[in-house]
């Protein structure tokens, strides 16, 4: 039997089942130009006639095949004839050997979140489909990922102002071929899907080899990991919102009887998730790791411990968390100019919008040349926190978040806000 191509209203149903869009909505598409892609294109470019919206389209050319920048002009022919806008981004990726997928990427979500912040585009639609989370579920299962790592692709997540969303995930990608061929529309088969080297090329390989009976167990366990993460992902965000408390310079704390009232578990997706917010990092503690320090809680009432670039301050029924800085003398700076912002060890976003401002980091040695300026003891900040926090210089004035005064930021135009990498809420949480 062949495979039926998606008809409008069913993608219309999945669209209004799992999304929300503003009036006269202006949408970004990720294209590039495969099967999955040119079907979302084919998709929504319908769709958005009755959102009397507007849509955009995104091409990351990568510049690892010779081919690739005549199937870029191609592609543009294809959106531009049907008076659709196109943008072209060229990767010159200057001999990347390795990690190329990964930091392709990486490369390529920054630079299309980078032109769709300038267009104020909010959203942005990427082909991800069902068998791309299966594969993606199976190769977290492979490496030994546990209860929320195994949670794959999500339908929603925020990249920086920018929601990303996969409204294809529900759909198997022999009917996006189907869809294309309907519309008889011109897509592109990338050489890398069907490279050995990469691990997700050797993933989805294995699983076409596999009887249907298994194949059929392992979408079975994919369907019951999603729902069993479902209720686990209410459960962290009901301690989140009702048990941990945050504060703006980058420290959680929360009470240990409240965290003992969990199934291990539990315990350790909460804490993987502070954990990983706080250092803002992906990586997360090895499980050993998590289950060492949960019986050391039972064990002791009083110690500081280190788990994934954190330290965790354990008195008083209390777990107090913040990053660890581990060069106690090294100095680095950065010069910021007007209207610029950067991100401060991958934590605070430093905005100046009035004047040339420069950033130090704050360590033992420099230290002593200013603390006589500042008063500790009057702030809830320990040495090991302010660590995590910069000089600021403008104008012969040196000011640091959360000692100085408000009124010295407002003056000098200068805007510091916490945004790590791996936010804690759950608009980021699948």
């Amino acid at each position: 039997m062949n495979p039926k191509e998606i008809n409008q209203k069913e993608f219309e149903l999945a669209l209004s089942s799992n999304f929300v869009f503003e009036n006269n909505p202006h949408i970004g598409l990720s294209i590039s130009g495969g099967p999955d892609s040119m079907a979302l294109f084919l998709l929504m470019k319908k769709c958005i006639k009755k959102l009397k919206g507007k849509i955009s389209v995104f091409h990351f050319n990568h510049n690892l095949r010779s081919e690739s920048g005549k199937e870029a002009e191609i592609l543009e022919n294809i959106v531009t004839n049907f008076r659709i806008d196109f943008y072209n981004i060229e990767w010159q990726h200057d001999g990347v050997v390795s990690k190329v997928m990964e930091t392709s990427r990486d490369e390529r979500y920054k630079r299309i979140i980078e032109l769709c912040e300038k267009m104020k585009i909010i959203h942005l639609m990427t082909a991800h489909t069902y068998e791309d989370n299966v594969e993606t579920y199976w190769m977290r299962k492979k490496r030994g990922y546990s209860t929320l790592g195994l949670s794959s692709i999500p339908k929603i997540k925020i990249l920086d102002n920018v929601q990303i969303l996969r409204p294809l995930l529900s759909f198997r990608k022999e009917r996006l071929i189907a869809t294309c061929k309907a519309e008889k529309i011109k897509y592109f088969n990338d050489p890398s899907n069907i490279n050995q080297k990469y691990e997700r090329v050797r993933v989805r390989n294995c699983l076409k080899i596999k009887e249907i009976k298994e194949l059929q167990n392992i979408e079975k366990s994919f369907e019951q990991q999603k729902k069993k993460n479902l209720f686990i992902e209410k459960k962290v965000s009901k301690f989140f919102t009702q048990k941990l408390t945050f504060y703006k310079y980058g420290v959680f704390e929360l009470k240990i009887k409240d965290l003992k009232e969990h199934p291990n578990e539990l315990k350790m997706e909460i804490l993987k998730k502070i954990l990983s917010t706080c250092a803002s990092k992906d990586s997360i503690p090895r499980i050993d790791s998590m289950l060492n320090f949960l019986n050391k809680i039972e064990k002791n009432s009083s110690f500081t411990h280190t788990l994934n670039s954190c330290i965790i301050k354990v008195s008083n029924n209390e777990m107090k968390i913040y990053k660890e800085i581990t060069n106690k003398f090294k100095e680095y700076q950065y010069q910021l100019g007007k209207g610029k912002k950067i991100l401060w060890q991958k934590r605070f976003e430093v905005e100046s919008t009035k004047t040339n401002i420069k950033i130090k980091n704050i360590n033992e040695q420099n230290w002593a040349n200013f603390k006589s300026h500042f008063s500790l003891k009057k702030s809830n900040l320990n040495f090991l926190i302010l660590k995590t926090l910069p000089l600021i210089f403008v104008n012969k004035k040196v000011l640091i978040p959360f000692l100085s005064p408000k009124s010295g930021f407002e003056k000098y135009g200068i805007k510091f806000t916490y945004k790590p990498m791996t936010p804690l809420l759950k608009k980021n949480f699948f």
